[in-house]
């Protein structure tokens, strides 16, 4: 094979393997007609403008409801394997819940009236409830500038503290002469009216609040680094294929019949809806609350996945409509295709027929 020939096949691959089929062999001796005499490579002017239309076929849908629908659902997708993304870095550091219930009896004197954990079954789960919970809504307004918590730990709370201002100075006391490093101690918000401090010592962080006559002291792990450029990978490597799958996609709807493209848009338009609601939804409740002083935790980049698993309705309509439409368009390909003449059929049943 010339060298010429070969050149030209290789800067053809930018193209989609349909296209290649249908059009590739004409291109390539149209190009190989055109060539110079003794050329033996392609010009930057044929290279460039075969590899940027080849990515066009690849990433650019024919039209702009294939462009419409490429994009809500890219985004959709890559918001969601965000989500993926930064659940994958947080379960490779796996950080572990801390265990501080004698130093924290130690801190105030006395064993604690009750304790509870935070839910960590599931990381899913604990990403998309623990803003529920309402521990973490003042945390802006509590003097700490250090890192910031894995929304899972173990709280004590002691009840029926007689002098709880001094109990919480004599905590802070304590923890710094302990080797924590200690935040600022300071009134906090709605939750710690009567102060609060944190302090962070070997990947845990310990709160200490009191409100009223009640002193709580809960213990987290630190939330693992990296956490967000996870989520920026699944984002970008989401965005990337799926708009490449919505765009291949799009150029084989184009190419079916007009009442089957009408049918895949009445059957899509549903799912589009879907992604644009979800996705909506997803970033808002990541968001957050701005009539509180929290802020964004590690654990928010996990929410667009948990909230596909505690509220499967979208996902469940985007995947059906995609079964219906691939389904419909390998039903148009089979329809289309020629079919073979038996070689012993007369020529006057073939006329006929």
């Amino acid at each position: 094979m010339p060298d010429l020939e070969r050149s030209y096949r290789r800067l053809l691959r930018a193209y989609p393997g349909f296209y290649r089929r249908e059009r590739g062999l004409e291109i390539l001796t149209t190009l190989l007609d055109s060539a110079g005499p003794g050329q033996v490579r392609p010009s930057r002017g044929e290279a460039a403008y075969l590899l940027v239309n080849g990515l066009r076929y690849r990433f650019v849908p024919p039209t702009w409801i294939g462009r419409l629908a490429a994009g809500l659902v890219a985004i959709w997708a890559a918001v969601v394997l965000s989500g993926a993304g930064a659940l994958a870095v947080w379960g490779f550091a796996n950080p572990q819940e801390p265990g501080l219930a004698a130093f924290s009896d130690d801190l105030v004197g006395r064993p604690a009236s009750f304790a509870y954990e935070l839910p960590d079954d599931n990381l899913l789960d604990m990403a998309y409830a623990y803003n529920t919970y309402g521990e973490f809504q003042d945390f802006a307004e509590e003097g700490w500038d250090g890192g910031r918590p894995v929304p899972m730990g173990h709280v004590r709370v002691y009840e029926q503290i007689a002098e709880t201002p001094t109990v919480l100075a004599d905590a802070y006391q304590h923890v710094t002469s302990a080797g924590w490093r200690t935040g600022a101690l300071s009134q906090g918000g709605v939750n710690s009216p009567n102060g609060v401090f944190w302090a962070h010592q070997d990947g845990v962080l310990l709160r200490v609040s009191t409100y009223d006559k009640t002193i709580t002291v809960s213990a987290y792990p630190i939330e693992p680094s990296g956490v967000l450029v996870g989520a920026v990978a699944g984002f970008v490597i989401g965005l990337i294929l799926v708009w490449h799958g919505m765009t291949w996609m799009a150029r084989r709807v184009a190419r079916t019949p007009r009442s089957t493209r009408r049918l895949i848009l009445l059957l899509g338009l549903p799912a589009l809806i879907a992604c644009g609601v979800n996705t909506l939804d997803n970033v808002l409740s990541m968001v957050p609350d701005p009539n509180t002083a929290s802020v964004l935790f590690g654990a928010d980049y996990m929410y667009p996945l948990a909230n596909q698993i505690a509220n499967p309705l979208a996902v469940s309509i985007i995947a059906l409509t995609l079964i219906g439409s691939l389904s419909l368009i390998a039903g148009s390909a089979r329809m289309s295709r020629p079919r073979p003449v038996s070689a012993a059929a007369p020529t006057g049943d073939i006329a006929e027929n």
